[in-house]
């Protein structure tokens, strides 16, 4: 009985990670982000920021116990509130920033920043859910329930909330680093992240009606995220209507392609209508559009000041890829 309770507690607290990581990667319309730098930071949010946060937590812990003496009630408030989210969150932050110094090209928006960060929180909050659920077995089968209404229902989302904000703070500076405040994104990314944890743990152990506190917070706080999710693709949207005019006036495509690159259910049908005459076809479709998004997004980050050697580099080899599919690109009928 343990052993099913066990399995079942993992395969609802994982199932729930990824039902959202999908919704997260549905809701990238127009730029799908790579699916091997999607799972590295589950991967990383799963094991590497879990065991670490453990590992760095106990020692703290230890420190504290030896300067504070025996635990009690402000301890139990300090370490939730103050060590806890420094420790996690800082983790987290980790794997942006390794994905930043490796693939920055890859963060083109602010809601692509928002979903490498809320992917990282997932995967912590796949295993913390279960070792919570794990946890509550010895206390009956109520309990078990309270907790798995609590951590699957009600905070299902908290992690990703938290470093989503994280990953915003990266996205901004990406986008924006030609300004001087965009420096301190990261940075108040990161804060608002560990704001926003301290709050909900601390307003948990608390208790009581200051649990309306960290609900309210946790909650309002992902509307505003999920809004400006929504203006960012918004905004994705636009960028291809504006930056890929240039190319119909220098003849590298004609105006379907541009109308079916501007509609996603126009690149659907075009795709469809490409797979009936062949996979290679089908692929040709595919990675002309996806190229034609990559080329829109690229201007758009050069009309905020990037304009390095690197940034002229890929702008070249991207009309030249646009141009070579062109001829083989199907579009919506």
């Amino acid at each position: 009985m343990a052993l099913v309770t066990v399995l079942m507690g993992l395969a609802l607290s994982f199932g729930l990670a990824w039902a959202y990581a999908g919704a997260l990667y549905w809701a990238d319309r127009h730029e799908k982000e790579p699916k091997r730098l999607l799972l590295g930071m589950f991967l990383w949010g799963a094991f590497i920021a879990t065991v670490g946060s453990a590992l760095f937590s106990a020692v703290i812990d230890a420190g504290l116990n030896w300067v504070w003496g025996n635990p009690g009630a402000t301890r139990e408030l300090f370490d939730a509130a103050v060590v806890a989210p420094l420790v996690e969150e800082s983790l987290k932050g980790v794997a942006l920033l390794v994905l930043f110094a490796l693939a920055r090209h890859e963060i083109d928006s602010l809601f692509d920043g928002i979903i490498y960060g809320a992917l990282v929180g997932l995967g912590f909050e796949a295993v913390e859910n279960a070792l919570y659920i794990i946890g509550s077995l010895g206390d009956g089968v109520g309990q078990m329930l309270l907790v798995m209404f609590l951590r699957l229902g009600l905070f299902g989302f908290t992690h990703a909330f938290y470093t989503g904000l994280t990953g915003l703070g990266l996205a901004v500076f990406r986008l924006y680093s030609s300004r001087w405040w965009a420096w301190f994104a990261p940075l108040a990314g990161w804060g608002a992240a560990v704001l926003a944890h301290a709050l909900h743990n601390a307003s948990m152990t608390l208790g009581g009606a200051v649990c309306l506190l960290g609900l309210s917070t946790d909650w309002l706080g992902l509307l505003a995220l999920v809004g400006l999710m929504a203006w960012s693709i918004h905004r994705e949207r636009q960028w291809l209507r504006r930056y890929l005019v240039e190319d119909v006036q220098a003849g590298r495509i004609g105006m379907a392609h541009y109308r079916t690159a501007c509609s996603l259910t126009a690149r659907r049908k075009a795709v469809q209508r490409a797979r009936r005459k062949g996979p290679q076809y089908a692929r040709a479709t595919r990675d002309f559009y996806r190229h034609l998004t990559d080329l829109a997004f690229l201007r758009a980050h050069i009309q905020r000041g990037h304009r390095g050697p690197r940034e002229r580099e890929r702008l070249q080899r991207l009309q030249t890829q646009v141009q070579h599919l062109a001829p083989y690109a199907e579009v919506a009928a």
